[in-house]
């Protein structure tokens, strides 16, 4: 294989690849990316058997072939190559990759010893989204997902496919993010994606622009965009019944400024750095949101904003982190918050301003007890 590419194009294709796949792999030609020229082409594939990546480039070739190279070395090599076309000459075990007046011999891997990668089906049903609104859909819900491997459906994102709409629903048992969005192609489907391999399919979203196409498959999904395909397999098991989690009625009703409010809740929550699982109390009266943080080793917090309230007083109490991806998540100027008592789930939406649509976002949050 010998082959021209440019720079910029070739180091993006290669640092996205090595990205999207695992770093614990269980087989050395997994840590590799397969080098393919063919047809005015060059096709970079990765894989850690869960996900895998497959990105296309133009180049100029002299001699079509494949190689299989060491991704992360690569990865490293391109990023510093100076702003000239690379050259790779793949003739022998020790592959030579040239740029400017940087010349470096690789040694080769086994190319044999890649596995296929998992591929969408020619005639798999295939909706489309406009890739903005996928990413922000991915980065509003994915935050809510579990870490918890212990717990592996719940560190999934449930896509549920019907009636025209895409809804996202993740939870880590302790907030729950809701997002629905209409499809520009529709198709009907479910999946439990990893939400890593979401995320990773969101950043794609954003670099390529345009519109993401998403194939759901019996045991996976894959993720198409302009010269890119990423396929992950899916979570085994039953995502939780979110719907019959969301509160069909509140007894308060609260708007604020989301600025404000997640300013003042990182100033007041400062005070609770250094202790885990410290809350921060929220009362709503009077016109107003008071809150307050009380730390038995650095000390007390509190700050008051005015607030619409509509409906009985009452106090919760959060946790700040939480609360504040909730805020970050809705987006909006302002922000509307549900409740029915300090002690019951409360939800966060976006709050449209006049002549306003907002995201159809819901994000649900437990309370905190404190004595």
């Amino acid at each position: 294989m010998k082959l021209r590419a440019d720079r910029a194009q070739f180091a993006e294709a290669i640092a996205w690849a090595t990205r999207t796949v695992g770093t614990r792999v269980t087989l050395p030609a997994l840590s590799g990316v397969l080098l393919e020229a063919v047809d005015g082409e060059l096709i970079c594939r990765a894989t850690d058997l869960e996900v895998s990546a497959t990105v296309t480039v133009p180049v100029q070739i002299d001699r079509p072939g494949k190689v299989l190279l060491p991704g992360r070395l690569l990865a490293q090599l391109v990023a510093r190559f100076p702003d000239q076309p690379v050259e790779i000459d793949a003739s022998s075990d020790r592959v030579e990759i040239t740029c400017g007046r940087a010349s470096f011999r690789v040694r080769a891997m086994s190319a044999e010893d890649f596995p296929t990668l998992a591929t969408p089906a020619d005639d798999a049903p295939t909706g489309t989204l406009k890739a903005d609104a996928f990413a922000r859909l991915v980065a509003q819900v994915a935050r809510a997902a579990s870490s918890d491997e212990g717990r592996p459906v719940l560190t999934g994102v449930h896509l549920d496919a019907s009636e025209g709409t895409l809804t996202a629903a993740a939870t880590d048992s302790y907030r729950l993010a809701v997002r629905s969005l209409a499809w520009e192609d529709a198709i009907d489907g479910s999946a439990l994606v990893p939400a890593r391999s979401l995320q990773e399919a969101a950043k794609a979203a954003s670099e390529v622009g345009g519109t993401v196409q998403v194939v759901i498959e019996d045991g996976q999904v894959s993720f198409r965009f302009e010269g890119r395909v990423l396929t992950t397999k899916l979570i085994e098991g039953s995502f939780p019944n979110f719907r019959a989690l969301l509160p069909d009625a509140h007894e308060t009703s609260v708007v604020v400024n989301r600025a404000e409010l997640v300013e003042a809740l990182q100033r007041v929550s400062i005070v609770a750095m250094g202790q885990a699982n410290t809350p921060v109390t929220l009362t709503f009266e009077d016109g107003q949101v008071d809150l307050q943080a009380t730390n038995q080793e650095t000390g007390d917090a509190a700050e008051a904003l005015r607030a619409e309230v509509d409906g009985p007083g009452l106090s919760i109490a959060f946790n700040p982190t939480f609360l504040l991806a909730g805020l970050e998540a809705t987006g909006t100027p302002s922000i509307r918050i549900e409740l029915r008592d300090g002690l019951k789930p409360a939800v966060l939406r976006p709050q449209a301003d006049e002549d306003e649509v907002t995201d159809d976002l819901t994000y649900l949050l437990m309370p905190m007890r404190v004595s």
